[in-house]
């Protein structure tokens, strides 16, 4: 079995479609699936969540996601557990307010939609969790050195084999007793010091699971410029950081 995750577009058409391009010229897969945070804080907020429909990958819902949904629906929607100090202050909340700007009721109501986590289960009957953040909040933090605990409650929670996320925008791998938790990166804005866009191929060959790491140059001089030609708040600084990958 051959899972592809992208995760963490933000907005950056440009670097969406350079992976979905590498997708096609590396396959099959037998599914590619979206790890959340589709539209905040890129230019192109709309585009990049009709790419993901239009090529039918099942998604999962980001810390993002769930911000543009509750405040379209003027906080009429429960967000997975949440903390008081991950919620977007004013300044964040004007990202928000440019996306939805930009996209249709229809496609608040798909990221609404979006489940928690998307559960597969290997040929060998090994399961595989895939979640934006963690098995059971799209807004907590899990770092690579993360205390043991918590490494084995993103693998305990779902009962997995390997649980694959996004969210922090790095990647990296961890043996966890005998399972595997790994950190996909971004398509859209990396922060381990390398711009080219990231994503992960998760392969089960009866065995376990296993991730290869991926990184996909793109147009960051096009990117860069659409950002700047928009009008998004601090898009100056955003279009620095695309290149500098890092916060």
């Amino acid at each position: 079995m051959r899972i592809a995750m992208i995760s963490d577009a933000h907005g950056n058409l440009h670097g969406l479609d350079a992976v979905l391009a590498d997708l096609d010229q590396n396959g099959p897969y037998d599914e590619v699936i979206y790890g959340g945070d589709f539209a905040f804080r890129g230019a192109f907020p709309s585009e990049v969540i009709d790419r993901i429909r239009e090529r039918g990958y099942r998604a999962v819902r980001g810390n993002t996601d769930e911000f543009l949904v509750e405040m379209a629906r003027e906080g009429d929607y429960q967000l997975s557990n949440t903390e008081e100090s991950q919620r977007h202050t004013p300044a964040l909340q004007l990202f928000d307010r440019w996306a939805l700007d930009r996209m249709t009721s229809d496609q608040v109501d798909y990221l609404a939609d979006l489940p928690l986590r998307i559960d597969i289960v290997g040929p060998d009957s090994a399961r595989l969790t895939i979640a934006h953040a963690t098995p059971w909040s799209a807004h907590v933090t899990v770092l690579p050195e993360a205390p043991e605990a918590d490494a084995r409650r993103m693998l305990d929670e779902p009962r997995a084999a390997c649980t694959a996320y996004g969210h922090i925008h790095h990647q990296y791998r961890r043996s966890v007793g005998n399972g595997l938790l790994t950190s996909v990166g971004s398509v859209g804005a990396p922060m381990d010091g390398d711009w080219r866009a990231a994503y992960v191929v998760l392969t089960n060959e009866g065995q376990g699971w296993d991730v290869e790491f991926r990184r996909v140059p793109y147009d960051i001089e096009a990117a860069q410029a659409s950002l700047l030609a928009s009008t998004l708040p601090e898009r100056e600084a955003i279009a620095a950081a695309l290149r500098s990958a890092t916060r």
